[in-house]
């Protein structure tokens, strides 16, 4: 049987859900999830170094990486690992909805087969969908449910795992409690128990977080827009929290600052790109609607986390201004 393994997003349903689709197709591969940075996409190389190079299977094997997207700054790494695999009698698929430069698909064409959304309408698991299990109607409702949390187009009801993924990356255990949802989700079980009883302590610890979110909140008018930054928190969802906060400030946009030294981007007005605001920060990426990034601040110095952000809207949004 061929050996498989799927590189997935950790942070959101569209990761969880595109890992869940490969898992249905290949019931017999190791799944992986992880983060952005070059960090991570090192930890690619080195655990497909240790299948690849080092368990040689007949035929070779098959790495799908699905929901991550290529920065310029992690295209020579990448190279470089999948080069190493392809020698090993290994396939890449890379399945992705971010935004890709030129010189990243030119790169990675080489080495892997890739799949990209450039219309922006679609989201990972939508491409895993069509691409791996199209005729599968489990798949289809997997990946409908991935776009209605990714798009927030609130078109149908879901249950509150995205809250309960972020509870879990809480846990020394987050790791194999994803991969457990993953194949949960692979048979059809997407809420049991177990996840009740969690999201019912995890409510509790979301709803202290957020009072303590909301009074972190400093509002700034940044050319002609209104932004909002805020304490982030382990116990809260971006996305969901956003619109809280959008209510509560009638802000245009909230940067989410961590103590880990991460921002995320939400919006709250179309005439702003949070991918082009998360370029002017190192590791930034993302879509226009959502994005995220690091900062060189130091996490407990708030007003120089606030200002090397604020320093990164202004360059975003007057730079729209003067085109």
């Amino acid at each position: 049987m061929k050996k498989v393994i799927i590189f997935s997003h950790e942070s959101d349903l569209d990761g969880l859900y595109s890992a869940t689709i490969a898992l249905m197709r290949y019931p017999q591969a190791t799944a992986v999830f992880l983060g952005y940075g070059k960090e991570n996409f090192e930890k690619i190389g080195n655990f497909i170094h240790s299948q690849t190079h080092y368990s040689r299977e007949p035929g070779g094997g098959l790495v799908i990486i699905s929901d991550l997207g290529l920065n310029d700054d992690v295209i020579d790494i990448c190279s470089q690992i999948f080069s190493s695999a392809a020698k090993d009698g290994w396939e890449v698929l890379w399945i992705d909805h971010h935004p890709w430069s030129q010189k990243a698909i030119d790169s990675i064409k080489q080495v892997a087969k890739i799949v990209l959304d450039s219309s922006g309408s679609k989201c990972a698991a939508d491409l895993m969908y069509e691409t791996l299990l199209p005729e599968n109607e489990l798949a289809k409702n997997l990946a409908a449910m991935a776009h209605t949390m990714d798009f927030f187009t609130k078109d149908r009801y879901l249950v509150p795992l995205s809250e309960l993924i972020r509870y879990y990356q809480t846990f020394s255990n987050f790791y194999p409690r994803m991969v457990s949802l993953a194949r949960k989700s692979a048979s059809g079980v997407l809420w049991d128990v177990e996840m009740q009883t969690d999201y019912e302590e995890y409510t509790r610890l979301r709803d202290e977080a957020a009072n303590h979110a909301l009074s972190t909140t400093v509002v700034k008018p940044i050319a002609g827009f209104n932004v909002a930054f805020v304490q982030a928190s382990p116990y809260l969802q971006n996305s969901i929290f956003s619109e809280q906060v959008f209510q509560k400030t009638g802000a245009d946009l909230v940067m989410f600052y961590s103590s880990k030294g991460k921002v995320s981007i939400r919006r709250n007005n179309e005439n702003i790109s949070c991918s082009q605001i998360a370029s002017n920060l190192p590791e930034g990426g993302g879509h226009a609607y959502a994005a995220g990034a690091v900062f060189h601040s130091n996490p407990a110095d708030t007003q120089a986390v606030i200002a090397e952000l604020q320093a990164a809207v202004e360059k975003a949004l007057l730079a729209k201004a003067n085109t």
